[in-house]
């Protein structure tokens, strides 16, 4: 019977385990989305700053 109990026990803390590790690797993951989002972010934003500091030294050159 104690035998039984225990088995029962370490499949339970092993379940448990396996829980506890398969939340850790969803954190990383959604983690890892959101910082390629966010680089996706910055790089338009760096794109769209240097086309229109493109432009306003075009219009400088072309128009003054």
């Amino acid at each position: 019977m104690d035998a039984k109990m225990l088995d029962g026990r370490e499949v339970v803390a092993e379940l448990v385990r396996e829980a506890r590790a398969d939340a850790a690797e969803d954190r990383f993951l959604t983690n890892r989305a959101n910082m390629d989002m966010a680089d996706r972010v910055i790089s338009i934003v760096a794109l769209v700053f240097g086309a229109v500091c493109v432009c306003a030294l075009l219009a400088h050159v072309l128009f003054v």
